[in-house]
């Protein structure tokens, strides 16, 4: 050893020994505060190439979606983070780390620990753990281990410098599930590439290189809790990473084991049963009947008797070394879209019940438990907490699996939060049995027109149809005074018309209008043809269908719809339910009251007292507004696509506030943003379409 290379590692020593005066908590200190966890999934993790955190469908984090994470009853938020993808040169972008540090402010100001890590992110890592030679999932290919160990470190410096402040509520994990993606070759690790004692090797050194990254930037990251992975986060791998643990600068006690818990065949598995084994609906005690086939108990993977050898393995291997373990991610999908009724009632309890048990045995063993959730509400969701309301509707917080939230806060001593969600979601859909749907609507203004919506969820491919059909009836009445009296604009008349719409790549509207209420008072069936002529009803793209339904658009209008028997037609004359795409009942924007009742073939429904909400939507040749204090949306309909142009004008005529944009054909939506108070004019134009609406800006 030269004399340099003592004096280098004399002279970390004492650096090191300085900060650690200051140490933070050990991970056992801090294992006992963190609680249940939550994963703010599909978001920060979204390579910068595939759009962002906003790529996947969900919305930019913010504070009402982290505050209720926190009223929820978790106290630990996971954040899977891309970094490669916003770095250019190997240097992460300034502007990204200050939206990543949105983000982890948001949550320890909550008073929540944050663990920040490095995920999949293009597989620039997670994918290469292996030097020379090797599979990833495009086949056989080469990898310096050297090289990505590197990358690895500079990615880490940065990070850790931008945050090397922050105290012991901020965590840091080194990668997410690396090996995960190797490609089934007949491997021997159930079929994939085996991970040994050699690759082992190259993890550790991809561990040691985010460790050593951190370490290096000192103050509270001198001694920062910093999590390590098991190979592929599996836990029948992590045995090779409790023997061959990286070493940390720290010493011993500032990092924590993590491993993922998704047995498939309860957790993942949707496409049917297989040779090899059958979908797991059901949990333990939680069967219908005698279908033991399809039920996770015995020594089946998730079952009870697993979790508890599983979990007190993970335990006795780290836990009991002083090396807490997180379970990064753990959840079962929602399989909306395979069972129905009771079937499905059992099979959504099983999960809640399996959600309480794995997060129970997990707080007894050592482990942080971290649920999955990605913000879809759809077939095979895990989502626990709304954030895609534009999607889904209601607010951003509301709990969307009340049954499975309680059944985790009662493994942590928290009151049950009150709701029923399982009966919300099981309830048969517009079909050809004895069910059919009831709508009520009640306007309140009288110089805007307002709207309800029903609208059923599809994620489907519709290039096969030709043709909708339903049976509806809608009356009621939508003349005499107006319904508040208070109202500039008050008059005597009112109005009200019906249109059936599709929503279809990237949400993109298209509608066609079904009359006005006074031609539709008699029960009727109506069938619509699919394409682009007059009376029919086109698609942006058939094949990404996400939703169908029916708008009632009016003013000063009190009445009710029936509707019931939705079938989709194809060119042979045969035809598919509705139901076949989404068994869950219509949901309603905009709309106060709405129920199944006992289908019939008159249409007649008993007397509705309830009220539609303002939710505004525009009808041909009308632009339907709203005001907020600070921004003011429009809502029009373009025939065809064209440039357009949207204008604010105060009282004495100065332009305020304007936008330029490209209308689409169909629905469009504009919103300009303002500072200005009191009487205003707000002007659409596009072509030789123009609209025009006094407003009183807020």
């Amino acid at each position: 050893m030269t004399r340099i290379g003592m004096f280098g590692i004399f002279c970390g020593t004492a650096l090191f020994a300085a900060s650690s005066a200051f140490a933070l908590p050990k991970a056992s200190e801090i294992f006992p505060l963190m609680g249940l966890g939550y994963n703010i999934g599909n978001t920060m993790e979204v390579p910068g190439n595939q759009g962002g955190p906003t790529g996947w469908g969900n919305p930019f984090p913010d504070a009402a979606y982290v505050k209720a994470i926190k009223d929820a009853g978790f106290n630990t938020v996971r954040i899977p983070c891309a970094w490669d993808t916003h770095a250019s040169n190997g240097t992460i972008n300034a502007g990204w780390l200050d939206s990543v540090k949105t983000v982890v402010d948001l949550v320890i100001n909550n008073g929540m620990y944050a663990i920040l890590n490095s995920h999949w992110d293009g597989g620039w890592l997670e994918d290469h753990v292996f030097d020379g030679e090797g599979y990833d999932k495009t086949g056989l290919v080469n990898s310096s281990a050297n090289s990505v160990a590197a990358k690895q470190e500079n990615y880490w410096k940065q990070i850790a410098t931008k945050f090397a402040a922050y105290d012991e509520h901020l965590i840091f994990a080194s990668a997410n599930e690396p090996g995960v993606n190797d490609p089934w070759n007949g491997g021997a690790d159930n079929g994939q590439w085996a991970f040994n004692e050699t690759r082992m090797q190259v993890l550790k050194q991809f561990h040691e290189a985010c460790l050593k990254a951190v370490r290096a930037t000192g103050g509270n990251n001198a001694t920062r809790i910093v999590v390590v992975q098991a190979p592929r986060t599996e836990i029948d791998k992590s045995p090779l990473l409790a023997s061959m643990y990286p070493e940390d600068p720290a010493g011993a006690g500032y990092t924590m084991a993590e491993v993922h818990f998704y047995p498939y065949q309860f957790s993942l598995m949707t496409g049917g049963d297989e040779d090899w084994g059958k979908m797991f609906y059901y949990w333990e005690d939680q069967t219908p009947g005698t279908d033991a086939a399809h039920t996770c108990s015995g020594s089946a993977l998730g079952s009870k008797s697993s979790i508890d050898q599983l979990f007190s393995g993970l335990k006795s291997r780290f836990y009991d070394k002083g090396i807490p373990v997180v379970i990064g991610e753990m959840g079962a999908v929602k399989r909306l879209d395979a069972l129905t009724g009771d079937n499905l009632k059992y099979h959504l309890k099983a999960r809640a019940a399996w959600y309480g048990y794995t997060v129970a045995a997990a707080k007894k063993n050592g482990l942080v438990p971290c649920v999955w959730d990605t913000g879809d509400e759809g077939n095979g969701n895990f989502t626990i907490i709304r954030r895609q309301v534009d999607k889904f509707g209601g607010k951003v917080g509301d709990i969307t699996d009340v049954e499975t939230l309680n059944a985790m806060r009662e493994a942590y001593g928290q009151a049950a939060l009150p709701g029923n969600s399982i009966d919300s979601i099981v309830t048969e859909s517009l079909s050809t049995d004895d069910k059919a749907f009831h709508i009520s609507y009640k306007t309140i203004q009288a110089d805007t027109a307002e709207a309800g919506t029903m609208r059923i969820n599809t994620s489907a491919d519709w290039s096969q149809y030709v043709a909708i059909s339903f049976d509806m009836r809608v009356a009621g009445e939508s003349a005499g005074p107006c319904l508040d009296q208070t109202r500039d604009g008050c008059n005597d008349y009112g109005w009200a018309s019906v249109s059936l719409f599709n929503m279809s790549s990237e949400w993109k509207w298209n509608e066609v209008s079904l009359g006005n209420v006074s031609d539709l008072g008699t029960l009727k069936n109506y069938k619509i043809e699919f394409g682009d002529g007059d009376g029919q009803i086109a698609f942006e793209d058939a094949s990404k269908m996400n939703a169908i339904g029916i708008n009632v658009y009016g003013t000063q209008f009190t009445g009710d719809m029936y509707l019931d028997n939705m079938l989709l037609w194809k060119a042979d004359g045969t035809a598919d339910t509705l139901e076949s795409f989404n068994k869950k009942k219509p949901s309603l924007e905009g709309i106060a009251s709405g129920e199944l009742i006992q289908a019939n073939t008159t249409g007649d429904w008993g007397a509705s007292t309830s009220a539609i909400a303002t939710t505004r939507i525009a009808a041909t040749g009308k632009m339907l507004v709203n005001v907020r204090p600070g921004t003011v949306s429009a809502t029009f309909t373009a025939t065809k696509a064209s440039p357009a142009k949207a204008m604010l004008m105060n009282a004495m005529g100065q332009v305020i506030a304007q936008q330029s944009f490209t209308a689409s054909k169909g629905m469009n939506s504009v919103e300009l943003t303002n500072s200005y108070r009191g009487p205003a004019m707000l002007i659409v134009k596009q072509g030789s379409q123009q609209f025009v609406q006094k407003i009183n800006l807020k």
